[in-house]
């Protein structure tokens, strides 16, 4: 990047041409503004011929030229280059050093040569090499103000006493230079103290703008702060937050790296990832130190320099310009010089029309305006290799991206960014001190990106979007029909209604058989009730949700079964009642007939009815939806379940009765065991309970280890649905299976037997439970009575 007038710009570091870092960097960039006439001789110069000055008029100077004239102006340019250790100038510099000496020579023989500008004056110049080096300038600089030295001669005599004559030293006027900032900053407080104005073509430095330390300094080149700030405007245009910086040791490299840190805090959106430092006399493997330090921040591949031309080695073309025309007062032209402070008066106002089409101009503190153009140096460019230009800067950045050629001539522009754009649905974390730098991190679980810096958790009965930028409502189910899990609960009970429903009918259409009437008519078509209910209950679990399916839930799912049990305890409890009073005495026991038995049913039943009825009282059925139990890791799975209000606890509570009596029953049948074979229904009761007992141990670790799993609710359901099945089919299948198999095939066996009274019964218990050597050879075997 350079003035947009005659410029320099420098090519990478020789070190860099193997790194991905930028290779386009941002140097100083400098006018070469000069004083173009007599009293304030600013003026723009062009390459062309230049005045060969004979090496006889550096006699009394070495390392100056001297050019007589009228007025003299002083030159500081770093004709040698720094010098090693120990020595002060080093090999010479063409393009810094000498180019811009010629360009001032020109400049004057330009002048001079113009009878029109100022006639019968001509103007001469004292030129200095500061050989790069701000002490070694500072000894040279004092052959400009030698003059202005008041020295007593009074006692000094020659050898015949005479007072010597001493030649006077020129009058300088005017300086201009230097190149280097620290160089001018050295040399301007010197001339300050002499009131001699002092114009730099090259020096940037944001300090030289303090007018109050040094206000007889001017430059035509604009100070670092401009170029600080068009380098921030050139990073941002490249999508750049995170760069390095790299100074030259001195107020130069300091100054600009300082002025560029600073107004990239105050913009903010640019982090510094690296402030490294050239040494003012770097060894041969420093820059390889720089170069592996600045790589450690790998992700910081922008690297922004300000460093004197010596130290990055650089190679630097030349853009001159020449002619400018100015106004100046007239009562000058008869008049010896000005003194220094009446020549600044006139020269910081001064307007000048330079002929590269830009106005030469100082502002209050003696700066040029930011003009830049930028250049990039494009090694991969075959057909053009050298410096573009791509763009302008004054005061708003132009600047064209497409123009731009890197690494292997690709032509997107390098990523030089300390953290990418976290992606959808993830939050930055911010690096500490660092607002440049943060980690991405994913909102998990059930959570959105609320903000850029925050996750929130969705709602429960919402699910965030597939890239977590939002929340979405959770998909509702219930079980259907269609499912595995319904289809097959559904077929068992099926089959459980038609069976139930044949043995109804064959019972009803031999009703006044004997078989049916031994079996107990009345209780046997309330325990067939309570079986068919419990067959009934699986289409209630599977059906939609309702109010009206959740109440006959409630009340359905315990019923069944305690009509079941009620019967077949009580039934149970007869016959153990019957053999345990026959052991005492002949006479019957009380509430066996079949009215008692049905009323001890009933009752047993009501105890039921009443807990459901006092569940509806105390909490009214109705659906809820269940996020929470379908709700895994992944939440593209979680669903929410239509369903009544039965937890857990309250199906095991509907089942608690049911289950007591189901025990009870079971204790019965066990004490009933001895029991004759021939005597009722004792032993088909007792092997019902037992396998009952066995299906209802089964469904306990089932149903309550499957209370992590996803399909909680529909394995759940399977499995109370299926246990109430089997339990029902056992009581179906072994209690009226084997009689509805001889009323429909043996219908011969089904017959009459001889009616025993409850003496003879009990008679017959007594012998059944005698061993069989107690019992005589040809006893009569007594027949219990099948209609007890």
């Amino acid at each position: 990047m350079t003035s947009s007038g005659p410029a320099l710009s420098s090519p990478p570091l020789h070190h860099h041409h193997h790194l991905h870092y930028l290779h386009v960097f941002f140097c100083t960039f400098y006018q070469y503004h000069l004083w173009p006439r007599l009293l304030l001789s600013l003026c723009l110069w062009t390459g062309g011929q230049v005045v060969q000055v004979s090496a006889s008029h550096q006699h009394f100077h070495p390392h100056s030229i001297k050019i007589p004239g009228d007025i003299t102006l002083g030159g500081l340019f770093p004709i040698h280059a720094r010098g090693p250790h120990g020595v002060n100038c080093g090999e010479l510099k063409k393009e810094k050093g000498i180019h811009r000496m010629e360009a001032m020579l020109y400049a004057l023989d330009q002048i001079n040569s113009d009878p029109e500008l100022l006639p019968n004056i001509t103007l001469g110049a004292r030129i200095l090499d500061t050989c790069s080096r701000d002490t070694y300038a500072l000894e040279q600089s004092l052959t400009f103000v030698q003059a202005l030295i008041q020295k007593d001669t009074s006692d000094i005599r020659c050898s015949n006493g005479e007072p010597p004559i001493i030649r006077k030293p020129e009058r300088v006027v005017g300086v201009i230079g230097a190149s280097a900032s620290s160089v001018s900053i050295m040399v301007a407080n010197i001339l300050r103290l002499f009131e001699i104005p002092q114009v730099s073509y090259a020096s940037t430095a944001p300090e030289l703008s303090d007018n109050n330390r040094y206000d007889y300094f001017s430059r035509v080149v604009p100070p670092d702060s401009y170029q600080a700030q068009a380098m921030l405007d050139i990073v941002k245009a490249m999508g750049w937050n995170y760069v390095s910086t790299l100074a030259s040791e001195g107020n130069y490299g300091e100054s600009g790296v300082d002025a560029f840190m600073q107004i990239s805090r105050e913009a903010g959106g640019v982090c510094i990832a690296q402030s490294v430092k050239i040494p003012r006399e770097p060894t041969a493997g420093e820059f390889d130190k720089i170069i592996k330090r600045l790589m450690e921040t790998s992700n910081a591949r922008g690297v922004i320099i300000f460093a004197n031309e010596d130290d990055i080695n650089q190679r630097w073309a030349i853009y001159c310009a020449a002619g400018c025309s100015c106004c100046f007062p007239l009562k000058w032209r008869c008049h010896m010089w000005p003194h220094g402070d009446e020549l600044l008066k006139v020269t910081r106002p001064v307007c000048l029309a330079g002929s590269a089409g830009t106005s030469v101009l100082f502002n209050e503190n003696g700066d040029a305006p930011g003009r830049y153009d930028i250049f990039q140096f494009q090694m991969t460019n075959h057909s053009h290799p050298g410096y573009h230009v791509i763009g302008q800067w004054t005061n708003n950045l132009r600047i064209n991206l497409e123009e731009m050629q890197w690494s292997g001539g690709d032509r997107s522009v390098p990523e030089s960014i300390c953290s990418f754009p976290c992606n959808p649905g993830e939050r930055k974390k911010m690096v500490k001190g660092v607002p440049c730098c943060w980690h991405c991190e994913l909102c998990d679980g059930y959570q959105y990106q609320l903000d850029e810096f925050n996750c929130e958790t969705c709602p429960s009965d919402m699910r965030p979007v597939p890239n977590r930028t939002a929340c979405r409502p959770t998909p509702i189910i219930k079980l259907e029909w269609n499912s595995p899990w319904a289809l097959v609960p559904a077929s068992l009970a099926m089959l459980g209604i038609l069976a139930t429903s044949a043995v109804v009918i064959t019972f009803i259409r031999f009703n006044d058989t004997p078989i049916v009437r031994a079996s107990g008519r009345e209780l046997s078509y309330v325990l067939l009730t309570g079986i068919f209910l419990i067959y009934l209950i699986t289409f209630l679990m599977i059906a939609e949700p309702g109010v009206v399916v959740c109440a006959f839930r409630r009340l359905l799912l315990g019923l069944g079964m305690a009509i079941t049990y009620s019967a077949m305890l009580t039934k149970t409890n007869r016959i153990y009642r019957i053999f345990e009073q026959g052991k005492r005495s002949v006479t019957p026991p009380k509430f066996i007939s079949p009215t008692s038995q049905l009323v001890i049913t009933f009752i047993l039943v009501c105890v039921q009815v009443l807990g459901v009825f006092v569940w509806f009282g105390v909490v009214p059925p109705h659906t809820i939806i269940d996020y929470d139990e379908l709700r895994p890791p992944n939440p593209d799975l979680a669903r929410g379940i239509l369903k009544c209000d039965m937890s857990d606890l309250s199906i095991i509570c509907c089942l608690s009765y049911s289950i007591v009596l189901m025990v009870t029953c079971t204790v019965y049948a066990v004490k009933s065991r001895g029991v004759p074979e021939t005597f009722n229904e004792a032993k088909p009761i007792g092997f019902t309970m037992y396998t009952t007992c066995i299906v209802w141990l089964a469904f306990v670790p089932i149903f309550f280890g499957t209370a992590q799993s996803t399909e909680k609710l529909f394995i759940q359901t399977a499995t109370l649905t299926v246990s109430m099945s089997l339990s029902a089919s056992v009581s179906l299948g072994m209690l009226y299976m084997p009689k509805v198999y001889v009323i429909v095939f043996h219908p011969e066996q089904n017959v009459q037997k001889r009616k025993r009274s409850f003496k003879a019964v009990v008679q017959a218990a007594t012998l059944s439970q005698k061993s069989p050597s107690d019992k005589q050879n040809g006893e009569t075997r007594i027949e219990p009575d099948r209609t007890q």
